[in-house]
C-alpha cells in the first residue's frame, strides 16, 4: 500500500505545475478559490518582484559603471599619460578577474565581474589602438577582442559573459564584411548567412547544454538573446533577396535554402521538444513579414511602387495573414496549456 502511495507521489512530482495549470484547475472548479490563491502564492511569491528588481538594478548599475569608465578615458584623453591609461584599464581587468577567483564561479557578483572583465579587454584594445596607431581596420580589434576573451568566457560559465562575447563576435562579422568585401549582390547574402550561422550554432548549443542540465544556460532570456537576432538576420536576408529577385549566385541559392530551413526548424523545435509560445510568436512574425513583402513584390511585378489596387489587396492580405498567424498561436497556446 505504502509503496503504491510512494509511486503515485513520484508520478505527481514529475508533473510540471505553473500558473496556467492552476488557473485551468480553478476555472473547472476542481480546486477552491482558497486553494488557488495558496498555489499561486507558492508558485509566484509576492516578494518575487524584489528579486527581479535587484537583478535589474544590479545589471543596470554594472552597465553604467562600465560606461562611466569608457567616458572617463574619452573625456580626459589628453590629460592622462599613455601608460597611465593602459595601466589603469589593466588594473581594472585584474581586479575583475581577481574578484571572480576569490568569490568563485557561479555567483551573481562573479558573473558581473566576469562580464566586466570581457568588456574592459575591448576598452584596453581600443585605447591601445588610439595610442599606437597601426592603420588596421576596426574588425581586427573586435576579432582580437573575441579571440583573447574566448578562454575566459568558457571558464566563467556565465550567461551574461557569453552574451557579451556573442555580441563582440557578431560585430566582428559585420565589420569584416563592411570593411573587406565589396557591396555587391553577394554582400548581403554572405553577411546575413554568417550571422545566421553564428547565432544558429550558439542557439543550438544553448538548447543542447540546457537540456543536459547546465544550470546557467536555463535562464529563458538567453534563448531570446540568441533567437531574436537569428530571426532578424533571416528576415533581413529574405528581404534583400526579394529586392534583387534575379541574378542569383551560389550564395543567394544557399540563402534560399537556409531561410525556410531556419524558420521551419525553429517552429518545430519550439512547438514539440521545447514548447515556447513566445519564440513561436517571433517565428510567426518573421514568416509573416517575409510573406507579406514577397507578396508585395509579386503584385508589383518586381518593382518598388504599385497602384492603389495593389495596396488595397496588400492591406486585405496583411490582415488575413496576421489573423491566421494569431489564430494558429492561440490554438497552439491551448494545446500547450493542457500538455504536462
Amino acid at each position: 500500500m505504502s509503496e503504491n502511495v510512494i509511486d503515485d507521489m513520484g508520478d505527481l512530482a514529475a508533473i510540471r505545475v505553473d500558473r496556467h495549470a492552476v488557473e485551468r484547475l480553478a476555472s473547472r472548479s476542481l480546486i477552491t478559490a482558497e486553494a488557488r490563491d495558496i498555489a499561486l502564492t507558492l508558485i509566484e511569491p509576492p516578494r518575487r518582484w524584489g528579486l527581479w528588481a535587484g537583478r535589474l538594478l544590479g545589471t543596470a548599475g554594472a552597465a553604467l559603471v562600465l560606461s562611466g569608465i569608457i567616458y572617463f578615458f574619452a573625456f580626459n584623453w589628453n590629460r592622462i599619460p599613455p601608460l597611465t591609461r593602459l595601466g589603469g584599464i589593466a588594473a581594472l581587468i585584474a581586479a575583475a578577474c581577481l574578484t571572480v577567483v576569490i568569490l568563485g564561479f557561479g555567483r551573481r557578483v562573479s558573473e558581473t565581474a566576469a562580464a566586466a572583465a570581457v568588456t574592459l579587454v575591448g576598452v584596453f584594445l581600443a585605447v591601445a589602438g588610439q595610442i599606437y596607431q597601426t592603420g588596421a581596420d576596426a574588425w581586427t580589434l573586435f576579432a582580437a577582442w573575441a579571440g583573447l576573451t574566448l578562454a575566459w568566457t568558457v571558464l566563467a560559465g556565465s550567461a551574461a559573459t557569453w552574451a557579451v562575447w556573442i555580441a563582440v563576435a557578431a560585430v566582428t562579422i559585420i565589420t569584416w564584411w563592411d570593411q573587406t568585401q565589396p557591396a555587391d549582390t553577394v554582400f548581403h547574402s554572405g553577411r546575413n548567412l554568417s550571422l545566421m550561422a553564428l547565432f544558429g550554432i550558439a542557439l543550438l548549443s544553448r538548447e543542447t547544454l540546457a537540456a543536459r542540465g547546465i544550470a546557467w544556460l536555463t535562464a529563458r532570456w538567453t534563448r531570446f538573446v540568441l533567437g531574436v537576432p537569428l530571426l532578424a538576420a533571416t528576415v533581413h536576408l529574405a528581404i534583400a533577396l526579394l529586392e534583387e529577385f534575379d541574378g542569383f549566385g551560389p550564395a543567394e541559392e544557399g540563402a534560399l535554402v537556409a531561410i525556410p530551413l531556419c524558420l521551419a526548424a525553429m517552429a518545430v523545435v519550439y512547438r514539440r521538444p521545447i514548447p515556447d509560445l513566445a519564440m513561436l510568436a517571433a517565428v510567426a512574425l518573421s514568416a509573416c513579414i517575409i510573406a507579406d513583402f514577397g507578396l508585395f513584390r509579386l503584385l508589383a511585378g518586381g518593382g518598388k511602387r504599385a497602384d492603389i489596387g495593389t495596396y488595397f489587396i496588400m492591406g486585405v492580405a496583411t490582415l488575413a495573414l496576421f489573423a491566421a498567424a494569431i489564430a494558429w498561436l492561440r490554438a497552439t497556446s491551448r494545446k500547450l496549456e493542457v500538455r504536462p
